[in-house]
């Protein structure tokens, strides 16, 4: 088989330590709930990101690339993310698995139609970040319901991350050359080997303009403005 191109291994490294660096996250933001149930809830959240981590994991080290290798460039970057959009009780961090959680579903769904099939359906079956959602809205709307100055500073904490998140985004497009070209357009090597497709690039501009109106959605769904 032949080696798979820098754009793929790239683009497998953002979204591997993307799920690893979730799990991450919402395993700490656990210690954040109010009751042992919802933290109960939290840690199932956690295990569904570290089971697509796993699934992405496996697809490149079956391409013959270490995973720790292909996630090594993006370590700083997600962690930087996180650090900087620590949330501040419980309710940031539910708000956060459903932002983050959903724009990241957005964006994965957005660059899968540029990969090799085999690439392409492991990506899809991350996917699916439905039970963050349900979870997330259920337990905020319930908590903005008591206490409406909740909607204000929550509607706030929505922008900054969803800002913090297209940014980031914007940033390792143009720092990463496998990353660039997948986005702009590239033709991976050979013709029949995973990796080997003619990659047809990926609108930058157009896909952050669908992933903020599917947030305006989001919000709506909250009764928050975006």
């Amino acid at each position: 088989m032949e080696s798979p191109s820098l754009a793929l291994i790239e683009l497998l490294g953002v979204v591997a330590y993307g799920e690893l660096s979730g799990f991450f996250r919402i395993a700490a933001d656990a210690e954040l709930a109010p009751s042992l149930a919802e933290s109960i809830r939290m840690a199932e959240l956690a295990h569904v990101e570290f089971r697509h981590y796993s699934l992405i994991s496996a697809h490149i080290q079956s391409l013959g690339v270490d995973p720790e290798v292909a996630m090594a460039p993006f370590v700083g970057a997600f962690d930087g993310y996180h650090e900087r959009t620590k949330p501040a009780d419980w309710f940031e961090g539910l708000v956060k698995v459903y932002v983050g959680d959903s724009l990241a579903t957005d964006f994965n769904l957005e660059i899968a139609n540029l990969l090799p099939s085999e690439s392409q359906q492991i990506i899809l079956k991350t996917a699916d970040s439905s039970s963050h959602i349900e979870f997330a809205v259920s337990t905020l709307k319930s908590a903005m319901a008591i206490d409406e100055r909740l909607r204000g500073r929550l509607a706030l904490w929505a922008r900054r991350l969803v800002g913090e998140a297209i940014a980031q985004a914007q940033s390792l497009a143009a720092e990463h050359d496998g990353l660039f070209e997948l986005i702009n357009g590239a033709t991976m090597n050979g013709s029949h080997t995973e990796g080997a497709s003619e990659l047809v690039g990926l609108d930058l501009g157009r896909a952050f303009i669908r992933l903020t109106e599917k947030h305006t959605q989001r919000m709506q769904r909250l009764g928050l403005a975006a």
